[in-house]
């Protein structure tokens, strides 16, 4: 007869027996694998985890060989999971999506931020690009308070007089934060009542009765604005002057006359028709720039942001056609660096965009 086994003594641990099947506790291995049946190949996956193809493929090696046996089968160009990768995917696909919920947590308690921020913006731009932006940013953070500095002219960041501006030309202050956003251009626009009252355009003489909306007392340099040397035979007569843009480009809306526009500006408003194109426009760099402090305000920062991924998404090329640079900037460059120390411009200079 057998002796009874012995019972352990209260100063031993108590061992227990390893759990049958293979240890699937490393989530860096089953992270790959989730990104690999979803994406179909080790450089998609890799692109998605934001790390490199022989990780993902030495993961994939490892779980493999846990499991003893394959998960994918290699084809040309793909992997084409098993049904042991599709049973084993239902298992664990639940952890990718408590993960995105874990960090769902910690984005909703970011950090209220509380502050003015003043913004100095030229009359178009805080019309019809800022403001409307500056209401999704209130919204989004009920203690941040936005101020609008709007005009035609440039004001001084070093001094304060706003903590972020939005230029039309470059720079050339010291000390003041600057990135090039993209780019715009002006150009004479009609309305398509006017179109179909006086037909297109083909030279800057005007059918009787029409009128161009131009500057009053603020004079801009018109000669750099006909291309190719295309000078109208007559001096360009202002029928409509203000020195109030919308005040022109409200007049041009009627369908009455012509006047110029910032290109990304006419193509929000309905009915405008770009005329003489060849003959008249000019080129415009879209500059953001702000005061050191941008570097210690958490407000400053958010408003910086925001209003950067915007303005590029607004000035991107088309679909397909290639990206100019604009002139003056670094080979290498990328858009979205990191806001360096690009020189800011003193109060006045340069020409107002309209």
């Amino acid at each position: 007869m057998s002796a009874p086994p012995e019972s352990p003594r209260p100063d031993e641990p108590v061992r227990l027996a390893a759990p049958a099947g293979p240890q699937l506790d490393d989530w860096n291995l089953l992270r790959s694998f989730i990104a690999v049946y979803e994406a179909g190949t080790l450089t998609e996956a890799a692109r998605r985890l934001a790390t490199t193809q022989p990780s993902v493929g030495r993961h994939i090696r490892e779980l493999e060989g846990a499991l003893g046996e394959a998960l994918f089968t290699r084809l040309p160009g793909r992997l084409r999971p098993t049904q042991r990768a599709h049973a084993l995917h239902e298992a664990v696909a639940p952890m990718k999506q408590a993960t995105l919920r874990a960090a769902q947590l910690f984005a909703d308690a970011r950090e209220v931020l509380v502050g003015t921020v003043r913004i100095a913006v030229s009359e178009v731009y805080a019309t019809h690009v800022v403001a409307p932006l500056a209401a999704q940013w209130l919204a989004e953070q009920p203690e941040l308070e936005i101020e609008l500095s709007v005009s035609n002219r440039a004001d001084n960041l070093l001094r304060r007089d706003a903590d972020i501006a939005v230029r039309f030309f470059r720079p050339e202050q010291d000390d003041v934060i600057a990135t090039c956003v993209g780019r715009t251009e002006l150009g004479l626009y009609a309305h398509e009542a006017y179109l179909a009252r006086h037909g297109e355009p083909q030279a800057f003489e005007l059918p009787e009765g029409a009128f161009v909306a131009g500057f009053d007392r603020d004079a801009v340099a018109l000669t750099p604005m006909f291309r190719g040397g295309a000078l109208p035979a007559q001096p360009v007569r202002f029928r409509l002057r203000s020195d109030a843009i919308l005040a022109r480009q409200a007049a041009v809306e009627s369908g009455l006359g012509l006047g110029v526009y910032l290109t990304d500006v006419a193509a929000t408003r309905p009915g405008l028709r770009r005329v003489l194109a060849t003959q008249f426009g000019l080129a415009q760099e879209v500059w953001l720039c702000a005061h050191p402090e941008l570097r210690r305000s958490a407000a400053m920062r958010y408003v910086w942001t925001r209003l950067e991924q915007a303005l590029r998404a607004r000035l991107a090329p088309p679909s397909g056609a290639a990206a100019t640079p604009p002139p003056g900037t670094a080979p290498g460059t990328t858009p979205g660096s990191t806001p360096g120390t690009t020189p800011d411009t003193t109060p006045g200079a340069g020409s107002p965009a309209p």
